[in-house]
């Protein structure tokens, strides 16, 4: 065999190594594409399982229990609040004493907004721009009448200037006396809601029965109207400006310990069934809407038409309102906490009948919420109590 011969053959064998060798590269290639493949696919698989079950988990299934999370004295069961809060220094909260106390014109409003209420319809008198009268029209077009057109002799009490009848009609009142019968000549609006009438001009029969006038301001009145405040106008006013010093102080300081303190975490099992309530209450007043359109015949929609958000906006919503609850009743238990003060049942019931003065009334909040639900209220009064009581107004 010349050397020729041995070359080829030596050739081919290392083609055929290589050849072999290769395919071997290209096998194991396969075989890890395959295995990476494989990987991916339970990986994919794994991952939707996860979804599922994370979805599941985040669903917000309504509950009407209201007290689940609830001890019957009010408090969050099992939850140290001090453990979730950073709480404000609500000892020394200061409150701006515009925020408290009235203008001279918010007082002089409410003054007129108390007389206005005891007015007396008096048949005599000229009116004028601003004054209120009762009367009674008929009115026609063409010399028929219209619907809608008519006050069926039930009387309307009208403001002259205030716009609630078309252009030209309370105007035209000006200058005339209680008791008269007068004819008003109008047209109605072009863009008028009632196009049977619209740009129509119309004849309104109107018989003037009288002028509001307020009640003289004086002691008297005080005793007749509002003798609970005081026998004089000085102790009525005196009575009127507390009131409202007590009452805007009161939520002053109940959103100032809410929004100045912090919320570290949340009680989850709380946080999970005050998410539970809140899509209850919503759907709640879903199904009372839906109940009402059945009655004219209409159809409501959707519960998602009716929140006017998709399920992810909807459900982001219900955590942002859950969690504005959740931090109220963990501030107001906080500072109880802070305090030393804890209620037996019967302590925090007592404060909860004094708000509502009505025994009923409580009674069917317990039916109907639970009764640490209810006793809540009496957390969040006596902690704002404290902190009103140690408020300072500049």
């Amino acid at each position: 065999m010349d050397e020729n011969t041995v070359s080829k053959s030596k050739q081919k064998r290392e083609e055929r190594a290589k050849n072999v060798a290769k395919q071997k590269r290209v096998s194991l290639i396969w075989k890890i594409v395959g295995i990476v493949v494989a990987i991916a696919l339970i990986g994919l698989v794994v991952w939707g399982i996860a979804r599922i079950v994370i979805k599941e988990m985040n669903t917000i299934t309504p509950s009407g229990d209201y007290s689940a999370q609830l001890d019957d004295n009010g408090y969050i069961k099992g939850v140290r609040a001090l453990d979730y809060v950073t709480l404000c220094d609500y000892k020394n909260i200061e409150v701006p004493s515009s925020e408290v106390n009235y203008s001279d014109e918010e007082f002089q409003t409410v003054i007129k907004q108390n007389l206005d209420a005891h007015h007396i319809l008096e048949k005599e008198g000229t009116i004028k721009d601003g004054d209120v009268v009762n009367i009674d029209y008929v009115g026609k077009i063409d010399g028929e009448e219209f619907e809608g057109g008519n006050s069926g002799g039930k009387g309307v009490d009208l403001t002259i200037g205030s716009g609630q009848f078309i252009a030209g009609f309370e105007s035209s009142l000006i200058g005339h006396k209680a008791g008269e019968k007068i004819t008003i000549d109008v047209t109605f609006p072009e863009d008028y809601k009632d196009t049977k009438v619209a740009g129509k001009p119309a004849k309104f029969d109107v018989e003037i029965h009288g002028i509001y006038k307020d009640p003289e301001y004086n002691d008297d009145f005080v005793k007749e109207f509002y003798p609970d405040m005081g026998s004089t106008v000085e102790e009525y006013e005196k009575s009127i400006r507390q009131g409202h010093y007590d009452g805007m102080l009161r939520d002053y300081v109940t959103n100032y310990l809410t929004d100045n303190s912090t919320v570290n975490k949340y009680p989850s099992k709380y946080l999970k069934n005050v998410k539970a309530t809140t899509k209850y209450s919503d759907v709640e007043s879903y199904q009372y809407m839906s109940e009402m359109y059945k009655q004219y015949g209409m159809q409501a929609g959707s519960f998602d038409d009716y929140v006017g958000k998709t399920g992810e906006e909807y459900d982001a919503d219900i955590t942002d309102r859950a969690q504005k609850f959740a931090k109220n009743d963990l501030v107001y238990q906080a500072i109880l906490e802070s305090e030393g003060i804890t209620f037996t049942e019967g302590e925090a019931e007592s404060i909860v009948r004094e708000i509502y003065e009505d025994d009923d009334s409580v009674d069917n909040q317990i039916k109907n919420n639970g009764k640490g639900y209810t006793m809540k209220q009496a957390v969040k009064q006596k902690a704002v109590d404290i902190a009103v009581e140690n408020a300072k107004v500049k």
